[in-house]
């Protein structure tokens, strides 16, 4: 079992509320415009907080994930949908497979850039003509704007979490330090990167998908960057 996948998961399962996957995906699937019962996919599913909620909106959803750790707690969270191990840069999928695919909070870009635009290029392969790709993230904008962050939690059931963050332009690396109730210590390191829209843009159409458009325009006070990328 990965610490990091245990970091992450305990932390954001305490951090993260569920009317937050609620609005996620509420958004993502009005951009993608996409029919219940057309099979799409939730790229680095994790937890399932997200797939939780697309089942709910009645869609047929399937989860990918690498971590092991990740998809045995995915199956509590979304019992009904089909989840697959897998890397998203080889993704276990059939060519044009798929209606539509989301990813959340930069699930495709955890690696290096070569990494991200082979994430790409796979999820254009297992689109149909004309599928689309919603891809949310945090706002780079707002990250350059707020480069250094230091947050602490002291988490029922789980401990005291600081989490440390500098964000060097292309990427954010975050450090999270977890002081467990027994005294044990856990630490994850995580290196996210992102791209402005027109550089998301350049290694999109690289893939064989087109930019079509933000959810909203970004500022240094939009929180998120939801883009629309279409095959």
């Amino acid at each position: 079992m990965s610490v990091a996948d245990r970091v992450f998961l305990e932390t954001t399962r305490r951090l993260a509320p569920r009317r937050f996957a609620q609005e996620d995906v509420h958004v993502a699937l009005q951009l993608a415009q996409v029919e219940p019962g057309k099979p799409i996919a939730d790229l680095g599913c994790g937890y399932g907080r997200h797939l939780r909620e697309m089942v709910q909106f009645g869609h047929r959803a399937t989860g990918i994930d690498r971590s092991a750790l990740l998809l045995g707690e995915a199956r509590a969270e979304a019992p009904s949908a089909p989840l697959v191990r897998g890397d998203l840069r080889a993704l276990p999928l059939h060519q044009g497979s798929l209606a539509a695919a989301f990813c959340f909070y930069s699930s495709m870009f955890l690696g290096s850039e070569e990494d991200a635009a082979l994430a790409l290029v796979e999820g254009a392969r297992v689109l149909r003509p004309g599928g689309t790709l919603v891809l949310t993230a945090d706002n780079p904008l707002r990250l350059a704007a707020h480069p250094r962050a230091r947050t602490e939690h002291d988490l029922p059931g789980l401990g005291h979490v600081v989490e440390e963050s500098h964000f060097d332009g292309n990427v954010d690396h975050v450090h999270k330090t977890v002081r467990l109730g027994s005294g044990e210590v856990l630490t994850a390191d995580f290196h996210i990167r992102y791209y402005a829209p027109e550089a998301l843009a350049a290694i999109a159409y690289v893939a064989g998908l087109r930019f079509v458009r933000l959810h909203q325009p970004l500022t240094e006070e939009t929180p998120q960057m939801i883009a629309l990328l279409e095959k």
